[in-house]
């Protein structure tokens, strides 16, 4: 008996208290609302001003044209990105491995990316951009981490066709045997 008298009291004085604390719907009903953070879709950065930056966090990321997909030799991907509204381009990669590296360039600064982590390899990464023109040339090249894969390179023309550059076959030896 007295522990149900404890509970009844204990139960009282919370709902007392949450009525005490609890705002006043009227009251909150008359205070006009809070302004709204403005948050904005557009990107960024356009140009010089994106050189060497991060794609996703400058919004240039948002729709951006594929220039070119190339697959390695090791078959990590790799794309050439373009954004018109950021006048910038660079180059993402997937299915890579620890240590595998990727640069672009479009004629000025190389800005390039390693793969660092699990996390690196399991996901996209990005290189920072270069700032493009329509005409201007970007070229992405793709160094895997072992030490006997050879670097891989493409290139395409912001509003062209893409090409690749491989590196020369290796000589195959005779067989005087013949």
């Amino acid at each position: 008996m007295a522990l149900a008298s404890a509970y009844t009291v204990i139960v009282g004085g919370v709902a007392a208290l949450l009525f005490l604390l609890l705002p006043d719907s009227k009251a909150q009903e008359d205070q006009p609302l809070p302004a709204s953070v403005p948050f904005s879709l557009a990107p960024q950065c356009h140009g010089a001003a994106c050189e060497g930056r991060d794609p996703m966090r400058l919004i240039c990321g948002i729709g951006p044209d594929t220039l070119a997909s190339y697959r390695t030799a090791t078959g990590a991907h790799v794309e050439l990105r373009h954004s018109k509204k950021c006048g910038a381009s660079w180059a993402r990669t997937w299915g890579t491995e620890i240590g595998d590296r990727l640069d672009v360039t479009a004629g000025g600064p190389t800005h390039g990316v390693r793969i660092r982590t699990e996390d690196d390899a399991a996901t996209f990464v990005y290189t920072g951009m270069a700032e493009v023109r329509p005409g201007s040339t970007v070229r992405a090249c793709f160094r895997p981490a072992s030490a006997d894969g050879e670097r891989e390179c493409f290139e395409a023309r912001v509003g062209g066709a893409a090409t690749t550059t491989r590196p020369p076959p290796s000589p195959v030896a005779s067989d005087s045997r013949e």
